[in-house]
């Protein structure tokens, strides 16, 4: 077997860590905790039941392993959950980054963590790399902080890559496009906020992104959204022109309509110039991405 990989967390994004490292040939070990059966079939996947907030287990399996690259996707992304379940949040997208962090310096080996663009207020959108953070929400303080143990460790081969609502047909999670997609083929009105900005992360495109991470030794902060800056509505309205369903369903709404928990910075649109440099990559539009999943399904 070649060269080994430690993916953490096995939802949406890990899950397709998974499949494109076992079809790249590499020794596959993810850690999770608990099997839900998706990779049932699979020959090359290792499969490590631990809770990653405990920093022995988290740390002895990392060493156990010894990858020779470690990525992790893990966290808790519910952003009302976050704000009323802080501990296990906290745990999670702050306490074992350091962990995992403190583990892959150990050991010298580069370390890829997943973060947000809800690191950032809202106020202003188009952020670069080195924009100031300001989070807005316990979710995002806990994914700054995350951010901020793993700078704190000065571990020069870790890269840190925020993206932003990730999308793509997963078996693992219904993601935003998934749900407007099924929403609408059901004939049930889609109520979409219109003071929301993004740069939607296609979810294929960050899976070569990071692959080139490793390859090209890329580390630091990365941005890796999408090709545009549109906001819910307009991404909506998007999905149902290409899949030909009823915009008519499509209602635009405000933030304040819903009742939510914890605030929603307005536009966290990114800036991912310096990927698309480092990685020699050209993010596509929304069109173009929403194009590549009508053909799939």
């Amino acid at each position: 077997m070649g060269e080994k990989i430690a993916i953490i967390g096995l939802g949406m994004i890990g899950y397709e860590l998974v499949k494109k490292y076992n079809d790249l040939g590499f020794e596959v070990h993810g850690i999770t905790r608990s099997d839900k059966g998706f990779f049932d079939g699979y020959k090359n996947i290792n499969k490590h039941f631990i809770d990653i907030t405990n920093e022995n287990k988290i740390k002895e399996t990392i060493v156990d392993i010894n990858p020779d690259f470690v990525i992790n996707t893990a966290a808790i992304t519910n952003v009302d959950l976050c704000e009323t379940e802080r501990e296990i949040a906290y745990k999670t997208n702050a306490l074992a980054a350091k962990y995992i962090g403190e583990a892959c310096k150990k050991l010298n080996i580069p370390l890829c963590h997943i973060s947000t663009d809800y690191v950032f207020d809202g106020e202003k959108g188009n952020y670069v790399e080195d924009d100031e953070i300001n989070p807005i929400n316990y979710y995002g303080w806990t994914k700054a902080e995350g951010e901020k143990v793993l700078n704190e460790l000065n571990h020069d081969l870790t890269s840190i890559v925020r993206i932003s609502v990730p999308y793509c047909i997963s078996p693992v999670k219904v993601n935003f496009f998934m749900w407007v997609l099924n929403t609408l083929k059901e004939g049930k009105e889609v109520n979409t906020v219109i003071d929301q900005w993004n740069t939607p992360t296609y979810v294929p495109e960050l899976m070569d992104g990071i692959v080139k991470i490793y390859e090209r030794d890329v580390n630091g902060v990365l941005h890796f959204g999408g090709g545009e800056k549109v906001s819910r509505y307009e991404f909506t309205l998007k999905v149902a022109e290409i899949f030909g369903l009823d915009k008519s369903l499509i209602k635009p709404i405000r933030s304040s309509e819903l009742g939510w928990k914890a605030n929603r910075p307005a536009d966290t649109s990114l800036i991912s110039e310096k990927s698309e440099k480092l990685l020699d990559i050209k993010l596509k539009k929304v069109d173009e991405c929403l194009n590549e999943l009508k053909k799939i399904i």
